[in-house]
């Protein structure tokens, strides 16, 4: 950590404080987060899974550092602060907006799936906004490797159910909340659906008062289509949220989706293979 100044704070966590930093004797600004060392096991699985990755649409990992009652790790600094923020100012996002800012989202998860790395807490606070108005998937502290998640289930299936279960319930795919429900591509899928339709009504589709009330919903009740946008956008909101993972949209069928072309401008996705459902 001697090697970096450190100023002032720009996001603060339950667990965790980010602060601006700058490497010094250079002009290049990081974003340092400090993380209480009781939890070190969710840090070093971030950091595992972070430390790899490149993508414009990723957040990019420098380093990380341990000190006597902390654990540091220093990634790229976004100073536009993160997509929960800007939803939260503007309220409701137009069609050509959202269409903007979900291609990013696919575009990164696309870089991460074909990584055989499933996102799993894909929400509004872990999407950040460089400069240059970029979005960038970040805090993979709850990520899984399809290989790990292959093993674990091996080696102690209770175990990783218990693991699966973690995130953030607004955002969780219905399979998720089942005793069988297992992590997969689909389940970000999900989630994509979920920002979207978030950024399009000002608010998350399955919304209720209590913790009963929304699982149930989001187990049992359609989403409604929103009247002010395109049916294309409805159709693709559908078929993200489809409650059955198995009849959820798959990677093929979310790129060639006409929501992409109907309106200029067209996105052409730069990451063209595709990739299998499910390991």
């Amino acid at each position: 950590m001697n090697n970096y100044h450190i100023y002032e704070e720009i996001g603060r966590g339950k667990y965790s404080v980010v602060y601006k930093g700058r490497k010094k004797k250079t002009i290049e600004f990081v974003a340092v987060k400090s993380v209480d060392r009781m939890r070190r096991k969710k840090l070093m699985n971030e950091v595992r899974i972070f430390h790899n990755l490149d993508h414009p649409n990723v957040l990019k990992f420098h380093n990380w550092y341990e000190t006597r009652n902390h654990l540091w790790i220093i990634f790229e600094f976004c100073p536009a602060g993160d997509l929960l923020k800007l939803m939260e100012d503007d309220k409701k996002l137009p069609e050509l907006t959202i269409k903007k800012f979900a291609y990013e989202l696919v575009e990164g998860l696309s870089y991460l799936h074909e990584n055989g790395i499933i996102f799993a807490d894909l929400k509004p606070g872990n999407v950040l906004i460089n400069e240059f108005s970029q979005l960038k998937l970040a805090d993979f502290g709850l990520s899984k490797k399809i290989s790990d998640l292959v093993s674990a289930a091996g080696a102690d299936a209770g175990e990783q159910k218990k693991v699966e279960k973690t995130g953030s319930v607004y955002y969780m795919a219905p399979e998720l909340f089942k005793d069988d429900g297992v992590l997969s591509f689909y389940s970000d899928f999900w989630s994509l659906g979920i920002i979207m339709y978030e950024m399009a009504h000002g608010q998350v589709p399955f919304y209720q008062s209590s913790l009963q009330r929304v699982l149930k919903t989001i187990t049992e009740e359609p989403v409604q289509p929103l009247s002010n946008f395109s049916d294309d956008f409805n159709d693709l909101i559908s078929r993200l949220l489809e409650k059955d993972p198995v009849r959820r949209i798959t990677w093929h069928e979310l790129k060639s989706h006409p929501f992409w072309y109907s309106t200029t401008p067209v996105y052409q996705f730069k990451r063209k293979s595709f990739y299998p459902e499910q390991p």
